[in-house]
């Protein structure tokens, strides 16, 4: 499993998402919320609600009330879109 090192600064998390296909929608916390939503509803099917703050995110798949993986997951560590979305909000140590 690859480490990581820390959240990644906000303005380089939405570059790379933009990049990535992903839509990013930053709503919420430009009205004072510590969540900014990233999602792609055309290709993953998923939404992800990462605290810019504490670096927690919480993984929503279509017509679900409750998140399907987060920060906390271990038994996705080996999935290829587990993977992406912890490379997509956190910084890879260079080591």
């Amino acid at each position: 499993m690859k480490k990581f090192r820390g959240n990644k600064k906000l303005e380089d998390l939405m570059r790379d998402a933009k990049e990535g296909g992903w839509e990013v929608d930053t709503l919420a916390f430009d009205k004072g919320s510590d969540f900014v939503y990233i999602r792609d509803t055309t290709i993953r099917f998923k939404q992800i609600a990462f605290n810019v703050v504490n670096g927690s995110f919480y993984v929503y798949e279509p017509i679900s009330e409750n998140p399907t993986s987060t920060h906390l997951s271990t038994e996705f560590d080996n999935e290829d879109w587990y993977i992406e979305i912890l490379e997509l909000v956190y910084e890879t140590n260079k080591n």
